[in-house]
C-alpha cells in the first residue's frame, strides 16, 4: 500500500512540474531601444554577414581585428 501511495505522489510531482504554467509563452524577439545604437547600420552589417561568400571574409572586423585568429 505504501509503494502505491510513494508512486502516487511522484506522478503527481512529475505531472506539476511538467504541467505548462499560464505565462508559458514564447519568447520576445524584438530588440528593446538603444539610443546608442544605429539600427540602420547594425541592419546593414548583418546583411553583410548573411550575404558573405564564405566565413574568412567576414571573420576579420571587429575589436582587434588586426590580430592573427587564434590557432
Amino acid at each position: 500500500m505504501a509503494v502505491i501511495g510513494v508512486i502516487a505522489v511522484l506522478l503527481i510531482v512529475l505531472v506539476w512540474f511538467l504541467w505548462p504554467s499560464t505565462d508559458a509563452g514564447p519568447a520576445r524577439r524584438e530588440r528593446p531601444e538603444r539610443p546608442d545604437v544605429d539600427e540602420a547600420e547594425l541592419e546593414a552589417a548583418e546583411r553583410d554577414v548573411q550575404e558573405a561568400a564564405d566565413e574568412e571574409s567576414v571573420r576579420d572586423w571587429g575589436p582587434g581585428a588586426g590580430h592573427k585568429p587564434l590557432p
